[in-house]
């Protein structure tokens, strides 16, 4: 069937050159839709409920709010996991979903089980996060002004700005913090309240009646209806100090404004933004809606962007701190110059070594072809062209097939004169008998790429998309080789005048001589080819192996944390100085700090948690370091040693989100203790702690602070009450005005919506303070809060997090200067050894680590499958058990080349590196079927076994070297580059390029010898009259006859 495929194409061949052409114009449409990112979103489905609790501590939230929504999303279909953290005020908990889970649907479970839970009345409704991901947070900007206030900034932004950015395409959500929350807020005069003899659920009362509007239906009057409404709300301050509570014994109205203070103030803040050091700012964050392109939303955001600051009041500039498009611009350069590199390389390499232009030409034709059906895959798999879908694709595994045919054709029309019909018969003829072989050598190396299909999890999400891609690109050169490329052949390409370049015909006859030496002592080549295999895996050992390299991002974010008891305006302090210590390094740029948590709180930390976003100038400015792990120890060192009190770990902005919402955590590693008892816990947390600090490669260790946080608790006392009459109800309210205040309604001022609060705050912030505030008994008398409470000072959690409903504390290590998998290994021993864990408790391993063990079980299962098919393919192909096996012998020999590559450039292993591994075992027996398929081509024409593996090995010589070197040069600007995204490209570029150089000499070199040995008593088919006269019998002379 492929040889009759062949010759329609040589038939047709303007027909099918013609579609050619459409075929690489649908292929431009393609790139320019295609979704682009920096990298493949790795984010789980997950769906985080967030929960207001307005007053409420930690064990309260976790006790009231939070278990009662892990236990309602209990057994949701399709979870995998349950993850929440309570903290003073806030729930949030998140439930992990199986990939295949459509996100959609996973919401709407989790509405479902949420409708009719019953939560305390002081809680908020449970809302859901936004549907985004780890790579969702795609554009930041500050709002900045020296004419406006602060709280006329956070108004602009909230009203002005934020609503027009919401309607841009693919924007799900603008989160914003920083500024004034701006409020109406009735202050009351605890001493003139009490003159009056009123108590504050008066005044919130009657403010609570006063903020109404009614409607009345609709009258008829002649022939017209008149909407009846009555209008109530209040509208200014004014107003609201115009509301009567009550009359007094001398019917004296009693305004609010007798017993309090109407102002405009600013909301209790969760967090503050800051930056360069120089103060406070408001900012906003635009989230990405889940699947969407990032190029297309922010440059839409962008636009849009600019659009609003033409609308904005004089003075009022809106910064652009963070945008995505810089990283993804950079990442696709770097992609699109290796490629672009690539192909210039491998065109370079053909003309070199075929000496025809003509046929490096129709060769390099194949690559956009090849692309076309690789873009087509992508967006029918729903694969985002990133730096790993794009950047494992090397050039040279595309026109393996169309070189085979090209030295076919080479090799049995040199020297021969043929025109029109002639030659496209000769041409079809030959392009036919290698057809078959040519499809399944491709067929073996898609084959190869296999088990990348079969990740699952993290490491699924990242290699999946480069397998998908590299597969479709590895079909659409085997449909160009064989429907495209004989028509391209016939139409571009004359016979050679020769048959070579001399250079080659000299290195052939040089390898001829060394043959026959080969051929004679091979077992010691065989011994001698293993023993380097051994010495490379024993070596390569050493190099310990890490799941994926770190990539440098081109900016970093610091984490800042600090004792959980600090305040907001303390930590702002400690905020700027840090900032002022980090403009002291010329490699940053600018920064921005966000300490405490925004309004949407997708990260639920506390005062004593702070981001810093630190934008760095190009790497080749650098002069304080070389790399940014070192500039990151110098950050850590520099900030601990000057600011007090800090505890700091340094990452980067996609890094760290990423790993958060995989894990919960931003570290490398991650070890959590399970338990039940808080302190425990803790204890725990600091003995394992202090054993992993001393394991070499440790870079930053932090113990979960969970304790510690200062507490002022008012305990009831129901006797008291009794005896006074007084409702706990009316106790509470009087501590819930103390500081938040007591929310009464809405006022608009426009379009816009503010809250007016009652406050009554304490004369001092002291439990003494708090019982001063007075209650109203039912005699109507006011007394102090103490007389019916029992206060007290103490320490509570600051926040209790939970893993599948159980309690949890982490300790949270980044490493320096070591491989992930060997560091593991060693602490994870250290502290089995050290650390006894008591009855109940449990510790687990997770982060990055994580990620790889589960690869390497996966790939253990299913590595073992692939190459057994790889071996039934071999034995399908060649119908000989002992040909098999010698050509499969070369995949061993291969991966030596490999290890030996990375170990000569100090590169531990990782999945990268493993992809590299498996393109060098598909090019190792493509170049195996080469060698064994000439060699038995000339035992079948009668020549003895050692000439015909002397002259069938030489004969071939320059289709295996072309192959090679075009596959290795082909990584040669990925294993080179130093640019965005280059740290995953080396790994697998670098196995590659030293591995395909070294694993082809040692090919040369052992399997002369490995066919001597597997083919000793071979007996050739008796010929019979069909065969022989058999148009598809392979040209006598011709180079890589595979049949």
């Amino acid at each position: 069937m492929l040889q009759a495929l062949v010759q329609a194409s040589i038939r047709a061949r303007g027909a099918v050159i013609a579609t050619l052409v459409l075929l690489l114009c649908v292929g431009v449409w393609a790139a320019k839709t295609l979704p682009i990112d920096a990298l493949p979103d790795v984010s789980p489905v997950q769906v985080s409920v967030l929960t207001g609790a307005i007053g409420l501590s930690p064990v309260e939230v976790e006790r009231t709010v939070t278990t009662p929504i892990e236990n309602a999303l209990n057994g949701v279909p399709g979870a995998v996991d349950q993850r929440s953290v309570s903290r003073g005020g806030l729930s949030a908990v998140t439930v992990i979903f199986k990939d295949s889970t459509d996100i959609w649907f996973a919401r709407q479970l989790v509405l479902e089980r949420l409708r009719g839970l019953e939560l305390p009345a002081s809680a908020t409704a449970p809302e859901l996060a936004p549907v985004s991901s780890g790579l969702g947070e795609i554009f930041q900007f500050v709002v900045r002004s020296k004419q406006h206030s602060a709280m006329q900034l956070r108004t602009m932004l909230d009203w002005d700005i934020v609503p027009k950015l919401r309607n841009v395409p693919g924007v799900v959500e603008v989160n914003t913090m920083g500024g004034e929350l701006k409020q109406f807020q009735v202050v009351i005069d605890r001493a003139r309240l009490k003159a009056h003899g009123m108590a504050i659920a008066d005044v919130v009362g009657a403010l609570r009646a006063a903020n109404v509007n009614a409607g009345g239906g609709y009258i008829d009057r002649r022939e017209e209806s008149f909407t009846v409404r009555g209008q109530g709300m209040l509208t200014s301050a004014d107003e609201i100090g115009s509301v009567m509570i009550r009359t007094s014994a001398q019917n004296t109205p009693v305004l609010v404004r007798h017993v309090a203070e109407v102002t405009v103030g600013a909301a209790l803040r969760q967090g503050v933004i800051t930056r360069n050091g120089e103060g406070e700012a408001v900012t906003g964050i635009v989230m990405m809606l889940l699947g969407q392109n990032s190029r297309d939303v922010v440059q839409a955001v962008g636009v849009r962007a600019e659009q609003i600051q033409k609308t904005l009041p004089a003075g009022v500039k809106l910064d652009v701190i963070y945008d995505r498009s810089d990283f993804v611009g950079r990442t696709l350069s770097t992609v699109l110059k290796n490629l672009a590199e690539g192909v210039g390389i491998v065109t370079l390499v053909l003309i070199i070594f075929l000496g025809s232009w003509r046929g490096a030409v129709a060769v390099v034709l194949g690559i956009p072809v090849a692309m076309t059906i690789a873009l087509l895959g992508m967006h029918v798999f729903g694969v985002t062209g990133d730096l790993m879908s794009l950047g494992a694709i090397d050039f040279g595994f595309l026109v393996d097939g169309p070189i085979v045919i090209l030295e076919s054709v080479i090799a049995a029309t040199a020297g021969k004169k043929l025109v029109g019909a002639a030659r496209a018969g000769a041409y079809g003829e030959i392009a036919g008998a290698v057809a078959r072989p040519v499809a399944f050598a491709v067929a073996i190396i898609m084959l190869v790429y296999v088990p990348l299909l079969a990740l699952e999890g993290v490491e699924g999400k990242m290699f999946r998309p480069m397998a998908v891609t590299m597969a479709c690109a590895l079909f659409g050169a085997l449909v160009y080789a064989i429907a495209f490329f004989p028509a391209v052949l016939v139409a571009l390409v004359p016979p050679a005048k020769g048959h070579g370049p001399r250079w080659l015909e000299y290195l052939a006859h040089v390898y001829a001589n060394a043959l026959h030496g080969i051929v004679r002592f091979r077992l010691a080549y065989i011994a001698g080819a293993f023993a380097v295999f051994g010495f490379a895996g024993w070596i390569f050992a050493q190099q310990g192996a890490e799941f994926v390299p770190r990539i440098f991002e081109g900016d970093a974010v610091v984490t800042i944390r600090r004792a959980p008891s600090i305040s907001l305006d303390a930590a702002l302090k400690l905020d700027l100085a840090a900032e002022k210590v980090l403009h002291t390094f010329p490699e940053v740029k600018t920064t921005l700090g966000m300490t405490g948590r925004a309004e949407v709180a997708t990260d639920p930390v506390g005062n004593d948690n702070t981001d810093l976003l630190v934008r760095l100038r190009p790497l080749e400015e650098w002069t304080t370091a070389k790399d940014f792990d070192s500039l990151s120890e110098q950050f850590k060192n520099k900030i601990e040693s000057q600011v007090p009190g800090t505890f700091v770990s340094v990452s980067q902005p996609i890094e760290d989100r990423t790993n958060e919402l995989i894990s919960g955590s931003r570290a490398d590693v991650q070890i959590q203790i399970f338990g039940t008892d808080l302190p425990q816990l803790a204890e725990l947390a600091g003995k394992v702690a202090a054993q992993v600090r001393g394991v070499s490669g440790t870079g930053d260790v932090r113990v979960e602070r969970v304790l510690g946080a200062p507490t002022i608790t008012a305990s009831v006392d129901r006797g008291r009450l009794a005896r006074y009459g007084v409702r706990v109800e009316d106790a509470f309210a009087a501590i819930s005005a103390s500081r938040e205040g007591v929310p009464v309604g809405p006022i608009y001022e426009e379009e816009r919506r503010f809250e007016i609060r009652v406050l009554a705050p304490p004369a001092s912030p002291t439990a003494d303070g708090i019982g001063d505030l007075f209650v109203e008994t039912q005699r109507g008398e006011n007394i102090p809060l103490r007389e019916v409470v029992e206060l007290t000072e103490n320490e509570g959690p600051t926040a209790i997090r939970r893993e599948n409903r159980m309690r949890a504390i982490r300790v949270d290590v980044n490493l320096r200067g070591r491989d992930l998998v060997s560091w593991v290994n060693e602490a994870r021993s250290k502290v089995d050894a050290s650390v006894p864990l008591p009855t109940g408790y449990r510790a687990e391993w997770g982060g990055q680590f994580e990620n790889f063990a589960r690869a390497q079980a996966r790939l253990a299962i299913v590595l073992p499958v692939v190459i057994g098919l790889i071996f039934g393919m071999l034995l399908g192909m060649f119908q000989n058990v002992r040909l098999a096996l010698a050509v499969f012998a070369l995949v061993p020999l291969s991966l030596a080349g490999g290890m030996l590559g990375l170990t000569l450039r100090g590169m531990p292993f990782s999945l990268p590196a493993a992809v590299g591994f498996i393109a060098l075992g598909g090019i190792a027996v493509l170049n195996g079927v080469v060698m064994a398929s000439e060699v038995r081509k000339r035992l079948d024409a009668r020549e003895s076994l050692d000439e015909a593996i002397t002259g069938g090995c030489a004969h071939v010589l320059r289709a295996v070297l072309t192959t090679a070197v075009v596959a290795a040069l082909g990584f040669l600007p990925m294993a080179t580059a130093t640019s965005a995204g280059a740290e995953v490209q080396q790994p697998l570029a670098t196995a590659v390029v030293i591995g395909m150089l070294i694993s082809t000499l040692l090919t040369l070199l052992v399997l002369p010898g490995v066919l001597r040995l597997c083919l000793k008593g071979y007996r050739p088919p008796e010929p019979t009259p069909e065969v022989a006269s058999s148009p598809g019998t392979a040209p006598a002379g011709m180079s890589p006859a595979l049949t």
